[in-house]
This record gives C-alpha cells, sequence and structure tokens, in this order.
C-alpha cells in the first residue's frame, strides 16, 4: 500500500486591505489618491485525496478528489465610504457589485418584490398597480445574490488496463447565484419561450399567485434592465462530466517492425460534454467576465461549447 494514497489539507485564513483610488481629502491639483479602502477577512479550506484503489499485473485504478471552500467577510470600510461600488457604472443595468460592511465580495444588488413579514409577495391593490407585485431597490439597493460558490468539487478517474485507458472528470460546483440580463430582456420584448407559453396560457404563476396580465407583469415590472434583479437570479450549483477520454498504445511488436516509431498512441477525447445536474436555464460558465465586477453576470454571450477531438501521438 505504500505511496497508495496522498492527503493534501490546507486552511487559509487573512487579512486583504483593499485600495481605492479615491477624491476624499485630495490636495485641489490632485485627481485622487491612494486610501486603506476596507478590511476584508478570508476563511477556506483546500482537501486533496490522491489514491490508487486498484493496481494488478494488468489494471490500474487512480483517482483524485480535490474539494475547496471560501468565504470572505467585509469586516470593515473606510470612514468616508459607506460603500464601494466596483461593477458597471457607465450603462443601464439590473444590478450593481458593491462592497458593505458586513457583506461579502460578489455580493450581487438590485430590485426585489415587497416582501411581507412572512416572505410572502406584497401586490397593489389600487389603480396600475392592481394584481401586480410591488417591487422596491430602485438604484439597485437590495442584495438579491452572491456570485460566489459555497463549495467546488472535482473528481477525476484514470483507468489503465494493458494498452487502453480511459480518463473521465467529474466537476461540481455548489451554491452562488447567477443573473440572466439576456433573459430579462428577450422577456421584456416578449420573444422567449416563458412569455409565450405565459400568453397561450393567459395567465402567470408568480409564488403561487396568478397574475392575468401576462403583458404588462414582463414589461412593466419584472422584464428588462429596469426590471426585478431577483425575478432573474438562478442558482448556479450544477455537476458536469467535464472532461473525457479514451487512449490506446499500439502495440510495441508493430513499433518494432517499422524501424522508425518507439512508442504511439490513439486518443479520442471530449470536453464539456453534459450536465448530471443543473438548476440554471443555461451554462453558469457563461458570465460576463472573470474578474470581481462581472461574476455571477450573463448578458447576451455566446453559448458554450461541446467539443470533441482525435489525436495520433507518436515518439521517435
Amino acid at each position: 500500500m505504500k505511496d497508495r494514497f496522498l492527503l493534501f489539507i490546507q486552511h487559509i485564513g487573512d487579512h486583504t486591505d483593499q485600495e481605492d483610488h479615491s477624491k476624499q481629502d485630495c490636495r485641489p491639483s490632485d485627481k485622487s489618491m491612494k486610501i486603506n479602502a476596507g478590511n476584508i477577512q478570508n476563511v477556506g479550506w483546500e482537501i486533496s485525496l490522491d489514491a490508487v484503489p486498484l493496481l494488478t499485473n494488468h489494471f490500474k485504478w487512480k483517482t483524485e478528489v480535490n474539494f475547496s471552500t471560501n468565504r470572505n467577510k467585509i469586516i470593515s470600510l473606510h470612514e468616508a465610504l459607506k460603500e464601494f461600488l466596483y461593477g458597471p457604472t457607465s450603462f443601464s443595468s439590473s444590478y450593481a457589485m458593491k462592497l458593505v460592511k458586513g457583506g461579502s465580495i460578489g455580493d450581487i444588488y438590485g430590485k426585489a418584490f415587497v416582501r411581507d413579514d412572512v416572505g410572502n409577495i406584497v401586490y397593489g391593490t389600487e389603480g396600475d398597480n392592481t394584481g401586480m407585485p410591488l417591487v422596491e431597490g430602485d438604484g439597485n439597493t437590495v442584495k438579491v445574490g452572491n456570485a460566489n460558490p459555497k463549495l467546488m468539487l472535482g473528481w477525476n478517474h484514470m483507468l489503465s488496463y494493458k494498452n487502453f485507458s480511459f480518463y473521465f472528470l467529474v466537476d461540481c460546483r455548489f451554491g452562488g447565484d447567477i443573473l440572466s440580463q439576456t433573459q430579462a430582456d428577450m422577456d421584456m420584448y416578449g420573444v422567449s419561450e416563458v412569455t409565450a407559453r405565459a400568453r397561450d396560457k393567459g395567465y402567470v404563476m408568480l409564488e403561487g399567485n396568478r397574475i392575468d396580465n401576462v403583458k404588462g407583469f414582463y414589461k412593466n415590472v419584472v422584464g428588462g434592465r429596469a426590471g426585478v434583479t431577483e425575478y432573474y437570479m438562478y442558482d448556479a450549483t450544477n455537476i458536469r462530466l467535464r472532461e473525457l477520454s479514451v487512449g490506446y498504445q499500439l502495440p510495441a511488436a508493430w513499433m518494432e517492425k517499422t524501424k522508425v516509431l518507439k512508442r504511439a498512441q490513439l486518443s479520442f477525447s471530449g470536453r464539456n460534454l453534459f450536465f448530471f445536474y443543473k438548476k440554471a436555464p443555461f451554462d453558469p460558465d457563461l458570465v460576463l467576465s472573470t474578474g470581481n465586477d462581472n461574476q455571477g453576470i450573463e448578458v447576451y454571450g455566446m453559448p458554450t461549447t461541446r467539443s470533441w477531438g482525435f489525436s495520433l501521438k507518436c515518439e521517435f
């Protein structure tokens, strides 16, 4: 059993001072100055296990599991900053990425439904709002989610038997939220599958409540970049087959006959093949940016692709 199992555990814990280019307390000749904008606490774990559960003269099964999780909390901000907006500010948007004391990096703010003390949506009773859900958060002031996953898990397997090899990787993400601005815009214009079904039925169901004004609901309440951010937030949890490959190493006797090749291997591979489980109606990897300011945001992104490949590797 020597060298058949390897366990790695790492604990991550630190405080980070965030730097900001601010106009606070600048000299008249300066456009901005650097200040310590806040203190952020990070706590996380990474655990990795490598194992060879089965090993014989002709067969080997090698597997690796990697688990990681991280939490962050904004302990404090500069006294001149009630909040720090680090997301997009130059175009119309139904969301904002903000740092707020007590919150976390990755928090997404926007508009949300007004709710009563037990969490039920409150509906209008007068004028044009009759039967429509009430909305709060003008200026993107209500926290509607966080882009960061609660934990990540990767599990790969390599099986080899004589000249054959088989490899696959299962990728798992649990938790985190993602906003679909694409769905919001399509719903506002009435060109999505969801709005088509609603028109055919003649009503929309919202948390058990029937809304008969389908057009008004999508066009004037939830849809578009001025709509209800909360309505288009999805759970980013997903489990997928990230990679798969099958290989065959040509027999050594064949290589000797060529008098040129020492080794040759044929391989067939695929990537991003399918989901075992997915809660969002699109691939949660499809985000506007991998930068801190636009994680968890989907805006007219190109669909993610499934790829297949074939290779021949030769050693002379």
